[in-house]
């Protein structure tokens, strides 16, 4: 048990710090003008907790338990609709507002670059995101069925 808690700190490390790594670059060049840091940051690091439960369940804590599969099918609805609000929020922004209004501080040249990195790493992460989000009950059913009818995970 303790291998799986010290394999699941290494996780969540590696999902904070991929996080932050994706977050560095707006962060360094426009600061605190970017109004959607915490809701980036939730795509990114659901994205890829969920991917480590999708691909590397059997190592997690909770491989060989039934009730929190059960909690994660019934968990992430409030999660998809949370990430669909924040996503047309985004999309508001962009179409009332523009990208380019928080860019202002950047020269001209850089402007363009850093805009088509921030829309596409958002709408990237988003729809990763997203489809773990629909994925994961899958994988839970499955996992649980494998509990029960072959005894693996």
């Amino acid at each position: 048990m303790q291998s799986k808690l010290t394999f699941e700190a290494i996780i969540l490390g590696i999902c904070f710090l991929v996080t932050a790594l994706v977050l560095a670059p707006i962060y360094l060049s426009i600061g605190d003008d970017y109004p959607f840091y915490f809701e980036n940051g939730i795509f990114v690091f659901v994205f890829m907790f969920f991917m480590s439960y999708l691909f590397l369940l059997r190592f997690h804590w909770f491989a060989h338990l039934s009730w929190p599969k059960v909690i994660m099918i019934f968990a992430v609805i409030p999660l998809l609709l949370y990430l669909v609000d924040n996503v047309y929020d985004f999309q508001s922004f962009l179409d009332q507002e523009g990208i380019y209004s928080i860019l202002d501080k950047l020269n001209g040249k850089n402007q363009g670059g850093y805009a088509k990195y921030i829309k596409s790493e958002m709408m990237f992460f988003w729809a990763g995101a997203f489809i773990t989000s629909l994925l994961i009950p899958i994988r839970m059913i499955v996992s649980l069925w494998r509990m029960r009818h072959r005894n693996t995970v």
